[in-house]
């Protein structure tokens, strides 16, 4: 494969950073543990990535990183304060992805930037009455908590993408896997933070009332709203994105007042910026995977979500990196930018509750 000549300029910033921003960050920062009420003011805004979950960006990061590049810094340097890497490998046969991982996690500490694993488990999801799924998924974790321990306490462990699939039926059973995976962490790694999603109708935040598990200082609860996007099942009307503002602000109102009634910080792990098909088929001129909306169609969802969650103190991570970000060619899709600059203009300093 021929050699990517576009990336010289970003190596040669990767390398005259990073180490600066490592010992600021990755090695003061979280060398003491950090309590939830003290994490979610440094999450802020992120980014779901596939660097560990699909085969060609996977390919891509490591290529990259091969060549001195900290993908990681170039999402830094965009406005991203943290990234949760959606995993997908099989981490209790794969010492190789375990590796990988940690290579990933150390790139975002030194890049300055927040790194949380969060599990895609399609095993549990689909099957969440069944011991074999149930014992894997405990397995899984704590073989992520024994290689991680004594890793700095900015890495923090999300343990299901999201309660979808069947297991969005089955809080009961959701809840008894998070007490049991947080007691076999707990054993291994006191301090770390362990956030868990709504146990019911995929994360939504009406059923944060529902989560049952024994709560320590170092947990956050997470819940999702349009995580796949504005996107209307009938489709009938594709030049107005389909969302509801009422919805949206009842959702975080919702958020907000069982954190304050219960003293446990939230965070909004995942929500879609447009709405795509399953199969993307058509492309902007850069590159840019289309959405169903143009990106003036979309703004005016992009900025009134911004805004709400913005400013209800709650960090948000938007979903994903690929429709973003040209990882082949190490450059931000421009066609994309308004929608980025308008998520970027939320700053805040984390929830007051």
């Amino acid at each position: 494969m021929k050699e990517k000549s576009k990336g010289t300029a970003i190596i040669v910033i990767a390398i005259l950073v990073s180490f600066t921003i490592y010992y600021a960050f990755g090695t003061s920062l979280g060398s003491k543990p950090i309590t939830a009420k003290e994490y979610v003011k440094i999450l802020g805004v992120g980014i779901n990535v596939d660097w560990m979950t699909f085969n060609k960006t996977n390919y891509y990061y490591f290529y990259w990183r091969n060549r001195g590049v900290n993908i990681p810094h170039i999402f830094r340097i965009r406005g991203f304060d943290n990234v949760r890497i959606r995993v997908g490998f099989d981490l209790t046969k794969d010492p190789n992805a375990l590796k990988e991982l940690k290579e990933i996690v150390n790139d975002c500490l030194k890049a300055g930037i927040v790194p949380v694993i969060t599990y895609t488990a399609f095993d549990i999801r689909n099957n969440p009455t069944s011991p074999d799924a149930i014992k894997h998924f405990i397995e899984w974790w704590v073989t992520v908590a024994n290689y991680f321990k004594g890793t700095s306490y900015l890495l923090s462990y999300d343990l299901v993408i999201e309660s979808s699939g069947k297991i969005k039926e089955y809080p009961q059973i959701l809840n008894k896997i998070y007490n049991e995976t947080i007691a076999a962490i707990r054993k291994i790694d006191k301090y770390r933070i362990i956030i868990v999603t709504a146990p019911a109708n995929i994360s939504s935040p009406f059923s944060l009332k529902e989560l049952k598990i024994r709560w320590d200082p170092y947990i956050i609860a997470e819940w999702h709203i349009y995580a796949g996007g504005p996107c209307s099942k009938e489709r009938k009307n594709m030049t107005v994105p389909f969302f509801n503002k009422r919805y949206i602000k009842e959702a975080t109102e919702a958020a907000v007042n069982w954190s304050k009634n219960t003293g446990i910080p939230v965070w909004m792990g995942a929500w879609r910026p447009n709405c795509y098909p399953k199969r993307i088929t058509s492309y902007y001129p850069d590159g840019a995977p289309r959405g169903y909306y143009t990106v003036g169609q979309i703004l005016p969802f992009v900025n009134y979500m911004t805004q709400v969650l913005c400013k209800s103190h709650i960090p948000f991570d938007i979903n994903a990196d690929i429709r973003f970000f040209d990882i082949e060619n190490l450059k931000w899709y421009g066609s994309q930018a308004r929608i980025l600059d308008t998520i970027m203009g939320c700053k805040f300093s984390g929830q007051i509750i």
